[in-house]
């Protein structure tokens, strides 16, 4: 028995090493990613044009005030393309009559989805296709935008000769325990896309970020568009893959004071919205799955759990590791503006994460696909027109 737990014992000590590495990797990260507003640009000779494309499907609620801030983009050369993407409501009737009130706004309708496409990436497909702007800058409905926003982003890529931008938005969440998500899920992505080394030509690490995608009409062209991520359902992911793999310059920056998307108004509300994403980020492979929810309960829920389990030495290891996490998720958040009081939550996050897991790849094997925007893609649909 003492032999056993001086194994555990010094696996402990190895546990809190990793811990300790992997926040400070967190942390590392946040250093290294440029913050727009801190970076100083020459404003272009020219202002290249600009394309601002979104989708929206059956949002007759919240459209009509996303867009009118949207149109308070103060920018010399933009236009924007709004997809109406098969609405069953009054999504396309408002956008037309915005439509009316600004030329500068282009609506597209779309009735029918073809065979091999999911419904988003065709839709901005289209719209992309048809468009001969200098730029285009793919984003969600649902994202506020600084007036001067655009001017910054356009400045920053031309002035570092870059053709594929993305950004970091703030997310405001209306609950401390949403906000500790937020904090919990930005450690866990920059450490695992390795954020800090997109920037990188050598580096295969790559990025991109569905509240603000901006690239270069040329590339976008030259990658195919979506033709090659049609069935991705993390298409603004996928898309910073593919033009990366492609060999073109790609930076992500930080510009929470610049862009704002709300992410989810509940936990029920955001456990259901993270179905597709989740278990898409693990290819649909039930042994990637199997690994993630392993590894997530290893590394962060046993340590909570084995201060209670064991006594003297082990339980002072188990307790140091959860003293890491919960610090350093509230340093992490102050520096993200979030309030610090949200890191006490980290436990029952990791448990809420740990459950979203299980329930993703659970749901995906019950329904047989993931359902999006009320279609349903079969396993066999989603495992075409993959990167």
């Amino acid at each position: 028995m003492e032999d056993w737990r001086e194994i555990l014992y010094w696996l402990t000590a190895f546990h809190l090493s990793a811990v300790l590495a992997w926040e400070a990797l967190g942390h590392y990260a946040f250093f290294r990613i440029p913050f727009l507003r801190k970076s100083v640009c020459d404003k272009p000779d020219r202002w290249p044009s600009v394309s601002i494309i979104f989708a929206a499907k059956d949002e007759q609620r919240e459209i009509e005030q996303a867009v009118r801030s949207m149109l308070k983009i103060e920018y010399p050369n933009l236009q924007y393309t709004a997809v109406n993407d098969r609405s069953a409501d009054k999504t396309g009737e408002i956008l037309d009559r915005l439509a009316e009130e600004d030329e500068r706004l282009n609506v597209v309708h779309i009735d029918e989805l073809p065979n091999g496409w999911l419904g988003k990436n065709n839709a901005l497909h289209l719209a992309a296709t048809a468009t001969d702007t200098d730029y285009l800058l793919f984003t969600d409905a649902d994202v506020s935008f600084d007036a001067e926003c655009v001017r910054r982003a356009v400045s920053y890529t031309e002035h570092h000769g870059t053709d594929h931008l993305t950004m970091f938005p703030k997310v405001p969440m209306p609950s401390l325990i949403l906000n500790a998500f937020v904090v919990f899920f930005f450690k866990m992505f920059v450490v695992y896309y390795q954020a800090w080394r997109v920037s990188n030509p050598n580096s295969q690490a790559f990025l991109g970020i569905g509240a603000f995608n901006l690239l270069r009409n040329s590339v976008f062209r030259e990658v195919g568009g979506f033709e090659r991520i049609r069935m991705e359902v993390v298409d603004d992911l996928m898309l910073g893959k593919l033009i990366k793999q492609s060999g073109y310059q790609q930076q992500a920056v930080i510009a929470r004071d610049d862009i704002s998307v709300p992410w989810y108004g509940s936990v029920r509300e955001m456990v259901v919205g993270l179905d597709k994403n989740t278990y898409a980020g693990v290819d649909y492979n039930p042994f990637k799955w199997i690994v993630m929810l392993v590894f997530v309960t290893l590394a962060f829920l046993w340590p909570f759990m084995g201060i209670f389990m064991f006594i003297d030495n082990l339980q002072l290891l188990f307790a140091a590791i959860c003293g890491v996490l919960i610090i350093s998720s509230a340093w992490m958040a102050m520096r993200m503006r979030v309030n610090p009081f949200a890191a006490l939550c980290v436990p029952l996050i990791i448990m809420i994460f740990l459950f979203i897991i299980a329930r993703a790849g659970i749901i995906f094997y019950i329904r047989g696909g993931i359902k999006w925007r009320d279609t349903l893609y079969t396993k066999q649909q989603l495992r075409s027109g993959r990167l």
